[in-house]
């Protein structure tokens, strides 16, 4: 082999060197290039997995704070009209005690029309003592005799009778507006609130 031979020799395993480098260096940049693809391609995928569990928490959160200010407002709406409706039954109450805006005479005989008619011969009637005064006259006109007046400051007004044998009628102002309230806050609750 002559120099020259050598040296094309040597010049085509350069070339060939240099080639086989260079398709090396382009399949690693190839490569490079779909590691780093693919490399993006999880990071978009798992940011937006990032980005979907934030906004999802974020309306989960969103959702608690609507959900808890809804409520404190039915609480606070449920406040008010608890509070009107106990206003409007104190002054009632006011009004019972301080026999305002209704005929004591008259509501005590129809008190006691009531009462007689579970208790025909009652022999104790219970009042309020402001109230001595117009019963007696009452169970005067109804001919009612030798009934023993007791006299309690534990009602507001209204009556209560007994019979010997220990029945009882309960037709005092404080009973009346108890069992009055169940029926009157539904109807409050229809006038002040609509529903």
């Amino acid at each position: 082999m002559n120099t020259h031979e050598v040296e094309e020799l040597r010049q085509k395993l350069l070339e060939d060197a240099r080639k086989k480098s260079e398709e090396i260096i382009r399949e690693a940049e190839r490569e490079a290039e779909r590691i780093i693809e693919e490399a993006e391609r999880k990071w978009r995928e798992k940011a937006e997995q990032e980005r979907e569990k934030i906004i999802t928490n974020a309306r989960l959160e969103a959702q608690k704070i609507i959900s808890e200010a809804r409520r404190n407002y039915r609480i606070t709406i449920s406040k008010a009209k608890a509070e009107v409706i106990n206003k409007i039954l104190e002054e009632a109450k006011i009004r019972l005690t301080n026999r305002i805006g209704f005929d004591i005479e008259e509501s005590l005989k129809k008190l006691l029309d009531e009462a007689l008619y579970y208790i025909e011969n009652p022999s104790k009637i219970i009042i309020n003592p402001r109230d001595r005064d117009f019963i007696k006259k009452v169970l005067k006109e109804k001919g009612l005799k030798n009934i023993e007046i007791v006299e309690s400051d534990n009602i507001l007004g209204g009556l209560i009778i007994e019979s010997i044998d220990g029945e009882r009628v309960d037709n005092s102002y404080n009973t009346r507006l108890e069992r009055a309230k169940s029926i009157v806050l539904a109807e409050l609750n229809i006038i002040l609130w609509g529903k």
